[in-house]
């Protein structure tokens, strides 16, 4: 098109011919004539806008698909404020040009370049796992075992960058992308072009603070080293589940003095062998000299660390401090072994040579006074510590829960408590505040508990390794599953057994804690697991409360009011018959209120004729939304498109269910995203009425809270009020500029309120934005399927 010609769209409705020289790609524009709604500015070369996908600092990213292919690519647009600016654009091509120059299973593949309504574009590979940002935010952190493979694969298109003459100066979590199998590809190579333009002041820095090299801070000249660092940082944060420094600002000094003080991966990670430790660690020297000298050298590294854990002959640093500190207490007890043999031959000499008349005067307590002299302590510690863990068992057996959690806490803090017993006092904290129905309070006793058998004398290695690895795992919102094929549960596995049943079952998830309990119930507690005794019982009663509520529980909701009351009255006894505290009585408690507000809803609503069935959510037949009823209404969405992608198989009510699924679980990141800085002022409130005084920042999967008597409280999406939830989404969504980002995050809102919310409140609200939003009222459509 000519320099100065306006750029014409027609309306899809009427025809009517539009100027949309001034709007931006994808844009909705309302027609002058008629009022509807038309999208424009889709087609880019060969290919079409489908939907946006990110916004970048200097670009916007959509999905399209390529109209020559018939095949869905990413289409990256130069922002418009930078279209004028000859070093952006001269940027922008050389990112292309450089990364399409090289080719590498780790880096996302460019196909084309081109110009479309005064804009650059680049075309590339859709990579449809996400990035590794995500999911190290949904899981807390990553396994070694996942984690180091995904490592080497990013060494490697590191190295193949290298190799074309580049450096990416920006990689982190959200520039690593995953496949739908589970590889890695590196992705944005522009960061470096734009600071190589010159745009780049002495006191700005194009980088992520928590990941930028320090020689990048310092103005320095970068190479390969300065990758390897942000790689190191970027791998840290997934094997300790936070970023090796923390420092948001970007200003210069108070990040130099950040990047001093990273604490090595082995203090932050004990459960991390010591290989893959020193790896990251040397990756991330302060000092670029002290670095790896090559990617070849990285990539050696962490493959010996790759090698020896999946041979089960890794080191971790737990492990090397308790050797350590064993060794150090060997030592001492030589040296003071050699002191008494001293003592004693001074005595002896000062014996023969005294006076008969200068007998010695013997004490009640000269055996203490040895061992005091001698460096060692008198057994009264052990048997105070034995007597505090008998306690212990008796609050439990009586049911006592929160006294038997701190009376183990107190054992597992005795300075005189012998090994293991502290060690298995540290775990029985943690299941004690399960069994007290508090997940936050076994989050913490859990991280107490990794700090003790960590530094503690006398535990066997693998046993002390597997119970740390078990409790670090309890840390993960992701359920615990127990294969079918699992042998029967002895030693640390049964502990861990306890605690992923328990873990589960307060998450929300019983059917996979059933095969941790049942596997619990049928141990035989013998010999060293005679710990167990007490809590099969226990744990017996768990399994008679999950029948319980699977026969209380129905798979749909009465159809009309005074059924609904009449079942909301039934599950008083229900809930007074319960055995354990917890999960079980807030399942009771939130389906009582589902009830009473189904009943208001169908008080509210005009009868329907009797020709015309209902279409509400509840009344559908089984089929791929009733497969996901139960996953979906405690908010595990995730969880739920994996069950329905493996259902898919072209079946279109499936691909309708699968895009609300899809859709409600990026309602959560929004929420999750949004409300790293919450509003100032925002009513919130529990399924089970408990009011919130407000939001102190957010965690994966959920919120920080402070309740309304000031105590922090640590709340699940599924614990949550679905009101407050869209009332969260209301409040985060007027300060969105984009029509575009507004009508999607709305999409997103009404699918979460479809599969966990007010299905009602959902359709009203559809019908209403597809109404006004021809491009909605397609999907809104699709999405429809789903309900019959």
């Amino acid at each position: 098109m000519p320099e100065g010609e306006p750029e014409i769209a027609c309306c899809h409705a009427c025809g009517t011919t539009m100027d949309v020289s001034q709007v931006a790609p994808f844009s909705n524009v309302e027609c002058p004539a008629c009022g509807q709604q038309t999208r424009v500015k889709r087609e880019f070369g060969p290919y079409t806008l489908l939907r946006r996908h990110a916004i970048g600092g200097m670009s916007v990213v959509f999905i399209a698909n390529d109209n020559t292919l018939g095949r869905e690519v990413v289409v990256k647009i130069l922002n418009e404020e930078y279209g004028a600016n000859e070093n952006r654009i001269t940027a922008f091509e050389e990112e292309a040009r450089i990364t399409a120059s090289f080719s590498h299973p780790h880096v996302v593949r460019v196909f084309t370049t081109g110009r479309a309504f005064g804009r650059f574009y680049i075309a590339m590979e859709l990579v449809g796992g996400g990035h590794f940002e995500h999911h190290i935010r949904e899981r807390g952190s990553i396994p070694e075992a996942e984690a180091l493979p995904l490592a080497i694969q990013v060494a490697e298109g590191l190295k193949a960058a290298q190799s074309a003459g580049l450096i990416h100066r920006d990689i982190k979590p959200g520039n690593i992308l995953l496949d739908v199998s589970g590889n890695a590809k590196i992705v944005d190579f522009g960061l470096a072009l734009v600071t190589k333009g010159g745009k780049a002041k002495a006191t700005e820095i194009w980088a992520t603070p928590y990941y930028v090299p320090p020689e990048t801070i310092e103005g320095m000249q970068e190479d390969f080293r300065s990758d390897l660092y942000a790689f190191g940082a970027t791998i840290y944060h997934a094997l300790a589940g936070k970023p090796p420094c923390d420092e948001e600002s970007m200003d210069t000094n108070k990040l130099r003095e950040a990047k001093r003080r990273v604490m090595p991966l082995a203090k932050m990670a004990p459960w991390v062998s010591l290989d893959t430790c020193l790896a990251v660690d040397r990756a991330m020297a302060h000092d670029p000299n002290q670095r790896f000298r090559s990617y070849n050298d990285l990539l050696s590294a962490l493959e010996t660390a790759r090698q020896r854990l999946a041979a089960g002959a890794t080191v971790t640093p737990a492990s090397v401090a308790r050797h350590a500190a064993h060794r150090r207490r060997e030592k001492m007890s030589l040296i003071g072994a050699g002191i008494m043999v001293l003592v004693a031959i001074a005595f002896g000499v000062w014996w023969v040579g005294r006076g008969e008349e200068d007998e010695p005067a013997v004490t009640s307590n000269s055996h203490a006074s040895a061992l005091s002299q001698a460096g060692g302590k008198d057994n009264s510690d052990s048997l105070r510590a034995g007597a505090k863990y008998r306690e212990a068992g008796d609050a439990l057996r009586a049911g006592d829960y929160a006294k038997a959690g701190l009376t183990f806490a107190a054992v597992r803090d005795d300075r005189g408590v012998l090994e293991p017993t502290g060690s298995w006092a540290a775990c029985q904290s943690v299941v004690c505040a399960y069994l007290n129905g508090s997940s936050s309070d076994a989050k913490k006793e859990a991280s107490a508990a990794i700090t003790h058998i960590s530094n503690a004398i006398g535990v066997d290695d693998q046993t002390g390794d597997e119970l740390i690895v078990a409790l670090d795992k309890i840390k993960s919102i992701r359920p615990m599953v127990r294969p079918e094929s699992a042998s029967p549960p002895t030693g640390a596995a049964l502990m861990a057994a306890l605690l992923y049943g328990l873990k589960n079952w307060e998450q929300g998830s019983p059917d996979t804690a059933r095969p941790h309990l049942e596997a619990v119930a049928a141990s035989e507690g013998k010999g060293s697991d005679a710990w167990i005794e007490p809590y099969r019982d226990i744990v017996a009663a768990y399994l008679s409360d999950l029948q319980t509520l699977k026969s209380a529980i129905p798979d749909t909701l009465p159809e009309d009011p005074e059924t609904c009351r009449s079942l909301a009255d039934e599950l008083h006894a229900v809930h007074a018959g319960l055995k354990t505290k917890g999960r079980a009585r807030f399942n009771i408690r939130a389906l009582q209120l589902d009830l009473e507000k189904r009943a208001r809803l169908l008080e509210a609503k005009p009868a329907l004729a009797p020709a015309e069935p209902s279409e509400t959510q509840e009344q559908m037949p089984v089929g791929p939304l009733a497969a996901i009823r139960a996953v979906a209404a405690e908010c595990r969405f995730a969880e739920a498109a994996t069950l329905l992608k493996d259902k898919a198989d072209g079946d279109e009510t499936v691909a309708a269910t699968l895009m609300l699924a899809e859709a409600a679980e990026a309602f959560l990141g929004e929420l999750e995203e949004g409300l790293k800085s919450p509003p100032a002022a925002l009513a919130l409130e529990l399924r089970d009425s408990t009011k919130l005084d407000k939001i102190t920042g957010t965690r994966p999967g959920g919120l920080l809270t402070v309740d309304a008597s000031g105590s922090p409280r640590d709340i699940a999406w599924s614990e949550l009020s679905p009101d407050s939830m869209i009332a969260l989404h209301r409040a985060l969504v007027k300060s969105s500029s984009s029509e575009i980002e507004r009508l999607r995050r709305h999409e997103q809102a009404i699918a979460f309120d479809l599969l966990a919310g007010n299905p009602e409140r959902a359709k009203e609200a559809g019908n209403k934005l597809a109404a006004r939003s021809p491009a909605f009222k397609r999907r809104w459509d699709t999405m429809q399927r789903a309900l019959r």
